[in-house]
């Protein structure tokens, strides 16, 4: 017995409606429209508001002390069952005092470094650890009586937001 031969015909498309469609469309409009807001410049004015953010919802500890500030973004700090450990301050950077590339730096960093030193006479520290850098040092949000020491240093003229893209210079 032979079979019948049927040709291959293409299932009938079940519409889904215009609006799906038009939803579709949407994304895709949205998802170019914010891929062209980051490249052109857009991740400066987004990136700060996520962070704070994400402080803000972050567990902090605090009954850590702050030694000594290093320079305007790393300091040490006394932790029970820690001990004393080098911390870099994230959110913000701070002109480098051990390796200026000129002069202008060299006398922001000094600037910078007191601006901290003068923020941690607020007694309370808060403290949110996030891990190391590729120096070793602990990664932390800090805060400082309540406020976040990325904030205070970067209003004050002390630093720069940074969230681990290119830096600029200081010179």
């Amino acid at each position: 017995m032979r079979r019948k031969v049927v040709p291959f015909r293409r299932p009938r498309r079940i519409s889904r409606g215009r609006w799906r469609r038009g939803r579709t469309e949407l994304q895709a409009a949205l998802f170019w429209i914010a891929a062209f807001a980051l490249l052109s410049g857009g991740y400066a004015l987004l990136a700060p508001a996520v962070d704070d953010r994400m402080s803000s919802m972050r567990a902090m500890r605090s009954d850590c002390r702050m030694v000594r500030a290093i320079d305007g973004d790393t300091v040490d700090l006394a932790c029970p069952g820690r001990g004393t450990m080098r911390v870099r301050i994230v959110g913000y950077d701070a002109p480098e005092l051990f390796s200026p590339m000129c002069e202008a730096e060299h006398a922001a960093a000094l600037r910078a470094t007191q601006a901290l030193r003068n923020l941690a006479r607020q007694t309370p520290v808060e403290v949110g650890f996030q891990g190391h850098d590729h120096f070793g040092r602990w990664l932390a949000d800090m805060r400082l009586g309540g406020q976040r020491v990325a904030t205070a240093m970067v209003k004050s003229g002390n630093g720069r937001r940074y969230f681990g893209s290119l830096r600029g210079g200081w010179c």
